[in-house]
């Protein structure tokens, strides 16, 4: 065999050795789908119970009943109005636990005034909690209907000339119901 014969040869091999690792090489496998059925996700949400806002002004006796706009009352330092109301929460899932909370951070107006004004939220008559605090929120049946209960007291310490002829729109006054991990 002369020596182009056998280099053709050698390249024809290398070709084909190139060519066959280019291939896949398969091995025995094996596919099963799993029965688990499906998963499905709880629901956790809040809305208000129509008529049962309220405002009430409770540092005099008898209370002052505001009704649903406190924009009539002019509040003065050592008031004490209080906004209760009813939200129907809906819910569903075995792990689920819950909290409230009211936001008074964003209320527009008059920073004096505002700044003047000390928040606490309580849920069902529970411990009162200032602006900004987590309320625990025990759930126990769905839907549940829960009493919000929050108290806006104007500072006993405000003198001066500070904070009068003053507003704050408390439209921007937010509840937020948040699930907690337990």
């Amino acid at each position: 065999m002369n020596k182009a014969t056998k280099g053709a040869i050698a390249a024809g091999a290398a070709a084909v050795l190139l060519l066959g690792g280019l291939g896949s090489y398969a091995l025995w496998q094996d596919t099963e789908t799993v029965t688990g059925g499906e998963i499905n996700s709880g629901e956790l949400n809040f809305a208000p119970v129509p008529g049962t806002a309220n405002w009430t002004e409770t540092s005099v006796t008898p209370n002052a009943d505001l009704g649903t706009d406190p924009s009539t009352f002019p509040i003065v330092p050592g008031d004490v109005l209080e906004y209760s109301t009813q939200y129907t929460v809906n819910w569903a899932g075995d792990n689920l636990r819950a909290s409230i909370t009211a936001d008074f951070t964003a209320i527009g107006g008059d920073p004096a005034l505002a700044d003047a004004l000390d928040v606490v939220v309580s849920v069902n008559g529970g411990t009162a909690l200032p602006n900004g605090s987590a309320v625990a929120l025990p759930l126990t049946t769905s839907p549940q209907t829960i009493s919000v209960e929050v108290e806006i007291t104007f500072d006993d310490q405000t003198g001066g000339l500070i904070a009068q002829n003053e507003s704050v729109d408390l439209n921007a006054f937010t509840l937020t119901l948040d699930q907690v991990r337990p």
